[in-house]
């Protein structure tokens, strides 16, 4: 363990009032404080905190570690074990700190922060085992190993380490949404015809990824009622034209199709993959009344789909009022979603881009817009900075999009200060589900 970078990691060595030699301890509320101090557990050493029954106990164990020059990026890995009422997704969190010692000095105590996710061993017991890139400017990390809220039982920590690695690879993709649909008075054909020529553009550009509007084969189409301009996915005559365009430009399509399934018509996104494989369908949960009166069906669930560029998911244009949605996708690790849209009615029709942004910051996700009404389609990133915009003009938009997992986002820079963005690397770790309960109510 050469490379090691913590003092003591094993807690062989602790003074007389339980402390590990070159960690710090924090209890909090000294009124509701754990108890604590290292066990050792099958020849193990752990620090405990054993919790009081209030569910306000609180401790901490901490400790700062230079980076050596050069570092570009740091291993963390923890157990983690829980006892009787404790339960380790909840009750137990390890948090990372960066700065640079110079600032650390004046009194700033980070520029950058991750609560990483751990991986849960069984119902007792987790890991953390991370590699997360060192922010811009930052030469020492600190790790927080914190027991909080457990209405008794006791968290433990053992096996604490910091080591430099190999910088974390970039994944940086080119994402394109299109602005526009068929000239009204199309015919069917004409509706293809105009979606590969889209297909084809954003592929010149070198985009990995386009996003078309929603239903592409009905809007702008001639008599046709919505219901009728339904076809199977992916056997339809639109899903097939598709398919072969994704195919013959080695580009993954995302487009909205009024889908038929047996007699079931639904409002559906479909993906396609390079070699114009069918990778998945999202049917639309969230349907306006109009789409209601033409006999169109609910979907009843948020599907995440892999790709070479990350997790894609999906949305269609009402869903972008309920942010349920996006959350769910979010937890299911959607990297991009795909938001089909015909338009953004709400606060007299000035909602748009501001709808999807804060469902793109609140998320950590990259939203990718093709909208009809509001004629700004566009690519947004984790931060819900619209990274480029059709502003009214038809056409295909592409922007390139670091989708590196979030531990390699850390290089902002204001004012020579770091400048904490997206809290992807955050909220996971923060969330209170337990008291979401009437969320799920009417």
């Amino acid at each position: 363990m050469a490379d090691e970078l913590l003092t003591n990691p094993s807690f062989a060595r602790a003074d007389d009032d339980g402390v590990p030699e070159g960690w710090e301890l924090n209890l909090g509320n000294p009124r509701t404080a754990p108890r604590h101090g290292v066990v050792e557990r099958d020849g193990t050493r752990w620090v405990q905190f054993a919790m009081q029954g209030n569910g306000a106990s609180m401790g901490c164990l901490s400790q700062h570690a230079m980076l050596p020059d050069g570092t570009a990026a740091v291993r963390f890995r923890v157990d983690v074990r829980c006892d009787g009422a404790a339960e380790p997704l909840e009750h137990s969190l390890v948090r990372i700190y960066w700065d640079d010692e110079p600032r650390a000095h004046r009194g700033t105590s980070w520029i950058y922060r991750h609560f990483p996710d751990y991986t849960e061993v069984d119902g007792r017991s987790a890991r953390l085992d991370v590699v997360i890139s060192v922010p811009e400017r930052s030469n020492r990390v600190r790790i927080d190993l914190m027991a909080r809220w457990s209405p008794g039982g006791a968290v433990s920590f053992a096996n604490p380490s910091i080591e430099p690695a190999p910088a974390v690879p970039r994944r940086v993709a080119r994402l394109a949404a299109v602005q526009g649909h068929a000239a009204a008075g199309s015919t069917p054909e004409d509706a293809r015809n105009w979606a590969v020529e889209q297909v084809r553009a954003a592929a010149e550009q070198g985009a990995d990824l386009v996003c078309l509007g929603e239903a592409i084969n009905w809007a702008g189409v001639k008599d046709v009622t919505a219901l009728e301009a339904c076809e199977p996915i992916p056997d339809g005559p639109m899903s097939r034209a598709l398919s072969e365009a994704a195919d013959e430009h080695d580009i993954i399509v995302c487009a909205g199709i009024y889908e038929l399934d047996g007699d079931i018509a639904y409002n559906s996104s479909a993906l396609f993959g390079r070699e114009g494989e069918l990778i998945g369908v999202y049917r639309k949960v969230h349907l306006p009344s109009p789409e209601v009166d033409w006999g169109l069906t609910p979907g009843d669930s948020y599907p995440v789909f892999e790709t070479d560029i990350g997790r894609v998911g999906m949305q269609i244009c009402y869903d972008n009022c309920f942010t349920e949605g996006a959350r769910a996708l979010a937890l299911a690790g959607a990297d991009v979603i795909c938001l089909p849209i015909w338009g953004e009615g709400r606060a007299d029709d000035t909602a748009w881009p501001h709808s999807p942004r804060m469902l793109a910051l609140n998320n950590g996700v990259v939203y990718v817009c093709a909208v009809y009404s509001q004629r700004e389609s566009c690519v947004i990133d984790q931060y819900g900075m619209v990274l480029v915009s059709a502003g009214g003009e038809d056409g295909v938009y592409c922007a390139d999009v670091d989708l590196t997992p979030y531990a390699a986002l850390n290089n902002w820079v204001e004012e020579d200060r770091m400048t904490p963005r997206s809290y992807r690397g955050v909220w996971r770790r923060e969330r209170m589900p337990q008291t979401y309960g009437p969320v799920l109510g009417w």
